[in-house]
């Protein structure tokens, strides 16, 4: 769904989490789509602001 090859996804997915590779922007900006969830997101760090980001993002797109 994010324009991965189903047939490395699960590989390069597993890489990311782990932290060996880092998606591009344009990976980023595909599975924030993909998850509903701002790009912001993924790139937050801290669990309490990552938690604002979506509060935020699900009252401005309530609106």
């Amino acid at each position: 769904m994010a324009g991965m090859d189903k047939f490395v996804a699960s590989a390069r997915m597993n890489q990311y989490e782990r932290g060996v590779h880092t998606p591009d922007f344009k990976t980023v900006v595909a599975l924030s789509h993909v998850l509903k969830v701002p790009t912001a997101f993924l790139f937050c760090i801290e669990n309490e602001l990552a938690e604002e980001i979506l509060n935020w993002s699900a009252k401005f797109l309530a609106e």
